[in-house]
């Protein structure tokens, strides 16, 4: 199954070139085009601002403010400038890209894009900077403002450059973080303090929508930064803590390989492998897999424990977990995921919380660690992730194997080529599965690979220099 993520936009629909090197603001209008629709018509006007009182809930009381600016944010101020009115195809007002990911349909009108979900991994971006690093620092007690008509029920990103700001390089981006617009969105505005995105506002490279949870429209007028708001609108004071974004391994010359669902016939092969080769990796679990006792998994991985690899979630049955309609069917996922691993591996979840609020649920050990089925990502599962398991790490990948593209086609050693590309281009954390012999074939040729090029393999936990990890053998 392809994993599909945030990520894919970025390396499927990369700046021109062009004659001047890779710093083109403008891509190919060409990667749009199947997916896009031009229409004319006339840009809806905003309200005026009137704005109803928040609902609150019961654990969101007392966590809102409203805040008053002396005067009208100004587009052509210092403190505020336009990122995207939509009156191009290819560009937004600063001269960058912006678009479509994952055949996500869209339409270009007069002064907007409407956008079509149908599938939680598609997403639209409009870039601040491509081969340059864009700063926000300057603008860090300002608001990202959204003009918009239509659902709330998707995120709404700030992604950041990787070390580089280079295109090229793995991962692109390097990491983000993310809010639910409906948390934030009033009437046709949203006002987001960039604050609220935990991320090196140095090293900005574009704002993104995704996370649908909805195939009802979204369309878009305007994105830009303001110095502050209108009368009366209120914002949340703090925002809803959604966990670590981790693409990539930061322990110097560190390689981790995280490998997630496989076929109980190959296990065995893939274990050799492991022994042999003498390196440790991490494998993401799906607990449903745990409690089929027809596949042995319960069996495999607690010798995989034994031997020192690390078990991480995966989900309890691999559903793209941000597409899910309600909280109730994120957090079973979870809790069932969890569950699976402390009472068939024995890995323990104790509540690190005093016993006096064990009833919050707050979950902790090595199922800190989780990889969204997929790859994909959005701010409630995040959320969730953070409100049912102590400070998690959600794990992506800057190198992909591509098995779920090449492992049973006709040209299966491109598996080879996708890992030496990604990992020439600085990428040292691996997604791949054991679902295909070709795949489990090539695996002492990759960890080979690694190894030539002076990288030293390990575990995710311990790529990452997380203080809790075992010391390295």
């Amino acid at each position: 199954m392809k994993p599909a993520s945030i990520l894919s936009v970025f390396l499927l629909l990369p700046c021109a070139s062009s004659s001047n090197g890779p710093d083109n603001r403008i891509a190919s209008s060409s990667n749009l085009t199947s997916t896009s629709i031009s229409i004319t018509s006339s840009t809806t006007k905003t309200p005026a601002p009137h704005f109803p009182p928040l609902p609150l809930t019961p654990d969101q009381d007392n966590n809102f403010s409203t805040i008053t600016s002396s005067q009208p944010p100004s587009t052509h101020s210092n403190n505020s400038f336009v990122i995207d009115t939509f009156k191009h195809r290819v560009h937004n007002d600063l001269g960058y890209w912006h678009g479509p990911g994952e055949d996500l349909p869209v339409e270009y009108g007069d002064g907007y894009v409407r956008l079509h979900p149908t599938d939680a991994d598609q997403n639209f971006h409009t870039q601040l900077a491509s081969a340059i690093c864009f700063s926000l620092l300057p603008y860090r007690r300002k608001y990202l403002h959204i003009v918009f008509s239509g659902t709330t029920k998707f995120s709404i990103s700030l992604n950041q450059h990787n070390q580089d700001c280079d295109p090229l390089r793995n991962p692109y981006p390097a990491t983000w973080d993310t809010v639910e617009a409906g948390r934030y969105a009033r009437m046709n505005e949203i006002y987001v303090p960039l604050e609220h995105f935990s991320i090196d506002q140095s090293r900005v490279v574009s704002v993104s929508f995704h996370g649908f949870y909805t195939r009802e429209t979204l369309t878009l007028f305007k994105v830009e930064i303001v110095q502050g708001l209108p009368g009366g609108f209120p914002v949340p004071k703090k925002k809803i803590d959604n966990g670590r974004m981790v693409l990539r391994c930061n322990r110097p010359g560190s390689f981790a390989f995280g490998i997630d669902d496989g076929q109980p016939e190959y296990a065995q092969e893939v274990m050799r492998i492991l022994e042999e080769e003498n390196v440790n990796v991490t494998f993401f679990v799906v607990g449903g897999g745990l409690r089929d006792q027809e596949t042995n998994f319960s069996s495999v991985y607690r010798e995989m424990l034994r031997r020192g690899h690390q078990v991480a979630l995966h989900s309890d049955s691999h559903p793209k977990m941000e597409a899910l309609q309600t909280l109730e069917e994120i957090d079973a996922e979870i809790r069932k995921s969890v569950s699976a691993l402390k009472d068939i591996l024995g890995v323990e979840c104790t509540s690190s919380l005093p016993s006096s609020y064990h009833h919050l649920n707050k979950l902790s050990g090595t199922a800190r660690y989780f990889r969204p089925p997929f790859g994909t990502v959005g701010a409630r599962m995040r959320q969730r992730l953070a409100a049912l398991i102590r400070d998690p790490y959600i794990v992506n990948w800057s190198v992909d194997v591509e098995d779920w593209l090449w492992a049973d086609s006709d040209t299966p050693e491109k598996q080879l080529e996708a890992f030496v590309r990604d990992v020439g281009r600085g990428g040292n954390l691996v997604v791949m599965h054991y679902l295909s012999p070709s795949t489990v074939e090539y695996f002492r040729e990759l960890i080979h690979f690694a190894k030539a090029v002076g990288l030293q393999i390990m575990r995710v936990d311990q790529c990452i220099d997380d203080p809790e990890s075992p010391p390295l053998a």
